[in-house]
């Protein structure tokens, strides 16, 4: 991948900087940069609750208040109508 960046002078002094230290070139400097970056933002621990609500797994929706109660049956019911009694 092709990447043009626009820096400001002082960013642009700091890639000076570490290509000069490490005699390293402007792309290699860059690419540890991103290495290194990856590795701490991926050493974060995200709280589930904020990966499922980023991800949109996490959702709402209506239904009958004792569904917990009476899901058994009301399966019972629907698979009944869509197969017929066996």
């Amino acid at each position: 991948m092709r990447i043009n960046a626009r820096l400001d002078e002082d960013q642009a002094r700091k890639v000076d900087y570490l290509r000069e230290r490490t005699g390293q070139s402007v792309t290699d400097v860059i690419r540890a940069a991103i290495e290194r970056y990856h590795a701490q933002i991926s050493a974060q621990r995200e709280r589930p609750a904020a990966v499922l609500a980023r991800t949109g797994f996490v959702g709402c929706g209506e239904a009958d208040a004792n569904l917990s109660r009476d899901y058994k049956r009301l399966l019972a019911e629907s698979l009944d109508v869509k197969h017929g009694h066996r």
